[in-house]
């Protein structure tokens, strides 16, 4: 009887069988694990890393197609859901983990990004306390960076004005949701500080950055490392009012001031006037007493001095040192209550100009403000408010403000 003999193979040829029988079984899987010796190739843009459990571990590969998707950057002790397949290098006789998605285990991807950049800038000292520049108590001119419409503008407004309503606020309209914001909102920080200062623009004392809340992606635009250097370079304070109380975005922690909400800021970057007048009172008060208690021990040693031997006879000089105390102890308080009054009146004039000025009066009275639609080139939005007839032109598409409502129309 002949012996069969078994088939003799060369090396490539057995790891070229064994590559088929893998590769054609193992074509799609999920796997579970923790990234170690992760290391980005610079110059093609390939990851490579190992997956590993508790027992055992398995050589894994991200090509640059794939890696260019993820939205954050991979690290060693990262636990992560990887989709792939399963591939034999056969020049080596090695099997790896071809990744093409992966998915963290615990934090999401958008969470991660934020941890990663908010570790890398704080570890630049971005947010270092020596950085964030002083607020002037009695602010003069504020500039908002926020949208023009919704409630933000109009709450900042509404509590700014009740506070203190002798400053002068300038709003800049913005994007503030959705791809491009952040390049919007470092445009017109850029624009503000470049002519802050000049013809163009006066001197601004307070930069805000506003937006109501949202969720993660809704705030994303204020998380762009771009804009949060754009912050950081800036020579003007800025407060970072974006979102609600429970919100957090990374120009929070760059800005120079943190306020929770855009109503809270309008309260800590604005003095309460009526706490002024109250302090003006209490001094005017002190004042008057100081006074009056300086002037009355002066009488009692100058009564002491008449009644001693050496100034008994010399009366009338006396006496008359007398009415001049008297005399300057009443103007004195006649120029101190003159000055508190007007300071009064002219606050109450400010007050009152600034209420009859105010679009919505303006608005009650039967006024309504023409906003016509232009191409989208300028830098802070695509409407322009119409001043005269001429213009506008046939088939021109306008929004009407009035007090209670906006409507659109068309001119015939």
């Amino acid at each position: 009887m002949q012996e069969i003999l078994p088939q003799i193979l060369t090396v490539s040829e057995l790891n070229r069988d064994i590559k088929e029988v893998i590769e054609q079984n193992f074509r799609y899987i999920n796997i579970i694990a923790e990234i170690s010796n992760f290391k980005a190739h610079s110059a093609s843009g390939h990851y490579y890393f190992t997956l590993k459990d508790e027992d055992s571990q398995i050589q894994a590969v991200m090509w640059r197609n794939h890696a260019i998707s993820l939205i954050y950057q991979p690290e060693d002790g990262l636990k992560v859901l990887v989709t792939g397949r399963i591939t034999v290098y056969g020049t080596r006789g090695t099997y790896q983990v071809e990744v093409w998605e992966m998915k963290p285990q615990g934090l999401g991807e958008l969470q991660l990004r934020f941890e990663q950049l908010k570790q890398k800038l704080m570890d630049e000292g971005l947010f270092d306390d020596e950085h964030k520049k002083p607020l002037p108590a009695f602010p003069q001119n504020i500039a908002i960076l926020t949208s023009s419409t919704g409630a933000v503008i109009h709450d900042f407004i509404k509590v700014s004005k009740r506070r203190y309503p002798l400053f002068n606020l300038y709003l800049y309209p913005v994007n503030v949701q959705g791809e491009g914001a952040a390049k919007t909102i470092i445009d017109a920080l850029k624009y503000v500080e470049k002519y802050s200062g000049t013809k163009t623009l006066p001197k601004i004392d307070i930069i805000v950055i506003a937006r109501g809340g949202g969720s993660l992606e809704d705030l994303w635009q204020f998380n762009d490392e771009k804009l949060v250097r754009a912050i950081f370079a800036c020579k003007i304070p800025v407060v970072s009012a974006v979102g609600h109380e429970v919100d957090f975005t990374i120009c929070d922690f760059v800005s120079d001031l943190r306020a929770p909400t855009p109503s809270a800021a309008a309260e800590l970057i604005t003095p309460n006037i009526k706490d002024f007048i109250d302090k003006f009172d209490n001094f005017s008060y002190f004042s008057r007493t100081f006074v009056q208690s300086k002037l009355e021990n002066l009488r009692n040693s100058l009564k002491n001095i008449e009644s001693s031997y050496y100034f008994n006879r010399p009366k009338d000089i006396i006496n008359d040192y007398f009415k001049q105390l008297d005399d300057f102890s009443d103007k004195l308080s006649e120029v101190t209550f003159n000055r508190l009054k007007l300071l009064k009146q002219t606050i109450q004039m400010y007050k009152k100009t600034l209420h009859h000025v105010s679009p919505d009066v303006n608005l009650k009275k039967g006024y309504a403000i023409v906003n016509k639609k232009t191409e989208s080139d300028s830098l802070f939005g695509s409407d322009k408010i119409v001043t005269r007839a001429k213009e506008l032109k046939k088939d021109d598409e306008v929004d009407i403000k009035f007090y209670d409502n906006t409507k659109k129309a068309k001119i015939e």
